[in-house]
């Protein structure tokens, strides 16, 4: 599995390959469709500076605690002086990184994907060290962090480990925000599976997690807890974001309207997921409603940006979907990734550039081909015979009975 990994992550290389030799300044990085934010903030925000800076608050990288924290780790371990050499290690050593934590999430898929006789289940690594969506946007930023947290906290409900669920969910909420909002997912399949005893080790864990991150940046710098998400806040919306769109007309909406429109989406997705986990016929894989939840709060996001795709690669492998589904997804991905860095460039050169109405098109493709993957995920929770890793029944609870034979829990 190892071996496989290591094929979306070459891509990656190989895309990123013109940037490699030439520096990722000015407008030929989106032409050659190898800009990558992991390379840029390395430079534009200092992070190179080290973690002791990023501790003082003096490298404003826009990203949550822990991710800040690792990437200017990283970017101060490298060679220093030249900013071009500094990159370069930058994305070299991410490119080791996402091997290893690609082949730990499908390790984990396998994991969750086995019962106690060793069968296979019908859950598929390959989905993971396979993905086209990796392959473009691994070395693009450091999101890929809260996606192995996330990831190995649906992994460790799944083995009825709840302190490391929490801890690992807990964990990756300070790398990327989404995992936080999968504690209601685990919750809401807690109450369903009869384990709702089990949720207070889940929170003892997330709570411990939380605290060892951020007690000491209190100490240090309480502004590196909260700056992520108070740039959030006052942004506009951003690529990728259906919200976009009137950007592209030339009316753009206030920052206060999209929060308000992003934080409705947020309890949407909660709301659809927990209908999903608690209204089925029989319990759904854990993954399935993870699945529809990440996909409405990133469709309805004040910001879509191409990277932010990479959180729903383990979850079409958790959620049990076919590769043709994956597929279908994977291409208006790719052809938005061209699209938007056409459209991007055209801002600058606009006879060389992608027209606004026509990335709107291609806006409008992705955003379908995500909302499609959740259909998918709720049509595949909701039909079908129980499977031998699906949850037991819980007592007193309607649309469960003798025939639900008691197995083991799956995502």
């Amino acid at each position: 599995m190892a071996l496989l990994a290591a094929l979306p992550v070459l891509a990656s290389l190989w895309k990123q390959a013109p940037c490699l030799d030439r520096g990722w300044g000015g407008q030929e990085p989106f032409w050659r469709y190898c800009y990558s934010d992991l390379a840029v903030s390395t430079q534009t925000a200092g992070a190179d500076r080290g973690l002791v800076t990023w501790l003082a608050g003096d490298v404003p990288l826009d990203h949550p605690p822990l991710t800040g924290a690792l990437l200017s780790l990283v970017a101060g371990a490298g060679p220093g002086g030249d900013a071009l050499a500094t990159q370069r290690w930058v994305l070299g050593l991410w490119a080791v990184l996402s091997v290893a934590a690609l082949a730990l999430m499908a390790w984990w898929v396998r994991d969750v994907d086995a019962g106690h006789d060793g069968v296979r289940r019908g859950l598929d690594p390959r989905h993971v060290v396979l993905a086209p969506v990796a392959a473009l946007t691994l070395l693009l930023s450091p999101d890929l962090l809260g996606v192995a947290l996330a990831t190995g906290g649906l992994w460790a409900w799944s083995r009825r480990h709840p302190v490391l669920a929490g801890a690992l969910l807990g964990a990756g909420l300070l790398a990327r925000t989404y995992p936080g909002l999968l504690l209601l997912v685990v919750a809401a399949h807690a109450w369903r599976t009869g384990r709702e005893h089990e949720l207070g080790r889940v929170a003892v864990g997330a709570l411990a997690a939380v605290a060892v991150v951020v007690v000491p940046l209190l100490v240090a710098e309480p502004a590196l807890v909260t700056r992520s998400w108070g740039l959030w806040n006052d942004s506009l919306a951003g690529l990728g974001s259906v919200w976009y769109l009137p950007t592209l007309a030339g009316s753009a909406w206030s920052a206060g309207l999209l929060t308000v429109l992003a934080v409705l989406g947020v309890v949407l997705a909660v709301v659809l997921a927990g209908v999903l986990v608690l209204g089925a016929p029989t319990a759904p894989r854990i993954g399935a409603a993870a699945l529809v939840l990440v996909a409405v709060v990133l469709v309805s996001g004040k910001s879509f940006p191409v990277q932010s795709s990479l959180w729903l690669v383990p979850l079409v492998a958790l959620a049990g979907l076919r590769w043709r589904d994956h597929l279908v997804w994977a291409l208006a991905e790719a052809v938005h990734f061209v699209a938007v860095w056409l459209y991007l460039g055209g801002l600058q050169d606009a006879n060389r550039g992608l027209p606004a109405s026509w990335y709107a098109v291609a806006l409008l493709g992705r955003v379908a081909a995500v909302v499609y993957l959740a259909v998918r995920a709720w049509q595949t929770a909701t039909a079908g015979p129980r499977g031998v890793w699906d949850p037991p029944p819980r007592e007193g609870v309607e649309g469960t009975g003798a025939a639900d034979s008691p197995t083991a829990t799956t995502i």
